[in-house]
């Protein structure tokens, strides 16, 4: 069993920008941004993989699932493509999983909702 403080602080987040995004006869998009801080110091050149796990919508190299690696903020970014008003009938969500990969068995992941609305 572990005793004291831990000397290794490793922190991953993700964010939508924007969260909510219309479904109109043109496609919304949304920048899906996951940050990896060792403590505390943005980590570059990781490898970060984006899911969309649940719900309509892409990446914007047409795939469901897609990777970046970290910049020099310790910041991988994907944009996340969402449908038109035609292929969706009413408001829904898409749920999008971003996973660090990692050396160890560590599984370090997070999930954050899109939701799309209908334009009226």
């Amino acid at each position: 069993m572990p005793v004291g403080p831990s000397t290794f602080g490793l922190t991953f987040e993700l964010e939508a920008r924007p969260n909510v995004i219309m479904a109109t006869e043109e496609r919304s998009m949304s920048s899906v941004r996951a940050t990896v801080k060792k403590n505390g110091i943005p980590v570059k050149d990781s490898l970060v993989y984006f899911t969309i796990l649940t719900g309509p919508g892409e990446f914007s190299d047409y795939n469901r699932r897609t990777a970046a690696f970290t910049d020099m903020n310790g910041v991988a970014e994907v944009t996340y493509i969402g449908p038109t008003s035609f292929e969706i009938s009413a408001d829904t969500l898409a749920t999008i999983k971003s996973q660090l990969e990692t050396t160890t068995p560590d599984y370090i992941h997070k999930q954050i909702d899109i939701r799309i609305l209908i334009e009226q």
